[in-house]
């Protein structure tokens, strides 16, 4: 059968993709803790949200991936009601965040019990609502891979391997990108289905071309962000990729989580931000440097997108 992504309002044929952004939170209740915290961390008003989609479509974009999970907050009918709201794609994400919020879901669990509910909601849907995740995501700590971190990387390996759905990281400051990908290769995953998140916090770019030397793609998804500062070190390294066609391997997002990011909420970046700013200041250095920035901005929101998140629509009620 021909490769498709899975959307929350099902398949849908990769040519339909248009400008994606690779990583980011549109409805998320966060947790208990993490709201009390900071109680804009919680992003639960649909026509707020809305208005950022809207402005994100009106500049071609047409896909998100939406990378909550279920112990973040997740909630899928909520993105197929903004789905259908707006008409921009929604992908959601099945798997898990980082260790700070999946330890007590898989701490001291068997992988294969793990996987065997992952491989349910891919093929059935997220509990009786029939809306699958398309894509897998696990995250991994600073500076180290927690043993039941491990567990989850294990658990969506062999979902992966059952079902060929792509796979997204955290990492915490692009820290253990190479060993994530080392346990995925150990795990039998292909890893020209894997995203390694939040890449262009990390100021190496040697482990960047390894990483992609091995198949994998990179996430250069902080980029509106000013607290990392990531924006013009994005740029040069994507230049430098794109001397070779190794931007091939990138794709870019701002990794709103919190509602300061949201112009709907009254923030200033807004969802439009890399399809203006970061575009007009990438298309300003590819000149600079004698390269074709349109076309490096196309294979960054339309074509390495449309590669990382096919997978083989299947039998199992889909």
């Amino acid at each position: 059968m021909k490769d498709k992504i899975m959307t929350v309002t099902g398949w849908i044929d990769p040519a339909k993709l248009k400008k994606t952004y690779g990583h980011e939170h549109l409805y998320t209740t966060a947790t208990e803790k993490v709201v009390a915290e900071n109680e804009k961390m919680a992003l639960t008003d649909l026509e707020k949200i809305a208005v950022d989609l809207n402005f994100f479509k009106a500049l071609g974009g047409n896909c998100i991936v939406e990378v909550t999970t279920v112990d973040y907050g997740r909630n899928v009918e909520k993105l197929k009601e903004l789905s259908q709201k707006t008409g921009v794609f929604i992908v959601a994400s099945g798997g898990f965040n980082k260790g700070t919020y999946n330890r007590a879901f898989l701490e001291n669990q068997d992988p294969q019990n793990i996987a065997f509910k992952l491989i349910k909601e891919i093929r059935e849907g997220v509990n009786d609502t029939g809306i699958s995740p398309g894509i897998l995501k696990i995250g991994t700590s600073q500076d180290i891979i927690h043993p039941w971190e491990l567990i989850g990387i294990k658990a969506v390996s062999l979902a992966h391997r059952a079902t060929g759905i792509p796979i997204t990281t955290h990492t915490q400051a692009g820290s253990m990108a190479k060993e994530q990908l080392d346990e995925f290769e150990a795990m039998g995953v292909d890893l020209s289905k894997v995203l390694i998140g939040h890449m262009d916090q990390l100021d190496d770019f040697d482990v960047h071309l390894q990483c992609i030397r091995r198949g994998a793609y990179l996430g250069y998804d902080s980029l509106p962000k000013k607290k990392y500062a990531t924006q013009s070190r994005a740029i040069d390294f994507i230049c430098r990729l794109a001397k070779e066609n190794l931007h091939t391997h990138i794709m870019i997002s701002g990794d709103y989580a919190r509602q300061d990011y949201f112009k709907g909420y009254g923030g200033e970046l807004g969802l439009d931000y890399i399809l203006t700013t970061f575009a007009e200041n990438l298309l300003k250095e590819c000149s600079l440097r004698d390269l074709d920035g349109h076309k490096i901005l196309e294979d960054l929101l339309i074509h390495n997108p449309r590669r990382l998140l096919t997978f083989k629509e299947d039998e199992y009620g889909h």
